[in-house]
């Protein structure tokens, strides 16, 4: 487990099977300075699963993948705590079993989409007595539900290409190596991830852009080549569209943005193991 401070905990799932589908669990604790007004989710490609305690009711809430930016603001300062489970690209769909397209860039009620699943961590969340316990009996809840494979193969190779290449490589060489045509793999996408292929490999890009301003000094015209960018100009104006803000300014006001840093959770495991 991560401690980044006294009023957050960062876990990594303990179940090596689950480790495919959901990237960490993120429980906070928020004060009432917590979250800024500009704070915002940056887009990943990543459904989420919520819960948040007001003081009187257990919210839950199902966030389809992101293609946009969220203003989130100062929404969760008035929870007394909140639970993220991040999931992989893929990961809602496994739970879920439901066309992502139907969830992409929506915030819903758990209960109205899964009610089974929404009365499990609801139980999860009053029952436990600490943030790693609550942690521990959500990922039962969701390994019961996770057990059986759905996602494509063809699906799973594809990601794997477009990630291992940051973004890099071209729909038609990514339908090649998945042995589908364009169009096939484009409806595996949409179904299972809640976006075509092009805008998962665009936001792949970008994300794999964030690391290394989040990591390293930076040198926006070195990095545009590196990412793969005809030039810096169209860096600069690819960002914008996705952030919703340059690279300078995101440079500047970094801490207005989620970056969730996934690198860093390889080597955590909810139970020490």
């Amino acid at each position: 487990m991560i401690t980044t401070n006294d009023k957050q905990f960062n876990m990594f799932p303990s179940h090596v099977g689950l480790r495919k589908y959901i990237l960490y669990y993120n429980i906070v604790f928020p004060e009432n300075d917590t979250f800024m007004a500009q704070y915002t989710l940056i887009p990943n490609a990543c459904g989420t699963l919520t819960l948040a305690f007001d003081g009187t009711a257990v919210i839950a809430e199902l966030w389809g993948a992101s293609l946009t930016p969220v203003l989130l603001g100062m929404e969760p300062n008035s929870y007394h705590v909140l639970l993220l489970i991040q999931l992989s690209p893929y990961g809602l769909y496994q739970i879920t079993r439901q066309s992502q397209a139907e969830f992409a860039d929506k915030r819903l009620s758990l209960a109205d989409i899964d009610y089974e699943l929404f009365y499990s961590l609801h139980q999860a969340f009053v029952m436990s007595k600490t943030a790693t316990d609550l942690a521990n009996v959500c990922e039962e809840v969701l390994y019961r539900r996770m057990e059986k494979h759905v996602i494509s193969d063809a699906l799973l190779l594809a990601s794997t290409v477009i990630s291992d290449s940051h973004g890099q490589v071209q729909v038609k060489e990514v339908a090649r190596q998945s042995g589908y045509s364009e169009r096939q793999l484009n409806r595996l996408f949409l179904a299972q991830i809640g976006m075509n292929i092009k805008d998962f490999a665009r936001l792949t890009r970008f994300n794999y852009v964030l690391k290394h301003i989040q990591t390293s000094p930076c040198f926006f015209a070195a990095l545009s080549q590196q990412a793969g960018y005809f030039d810096q100009a169209h860096f600069d104006k690819d960002f914008k569209a996705i952030s919703g803000v340059s690279p300078q300014a995101y440079l500047k006001t970094m801490s207005d943005f989620y970056y969730d840093g996934t690198e860093i959770y390889d080597t955590i495991s909810s139970k020490g193991d």
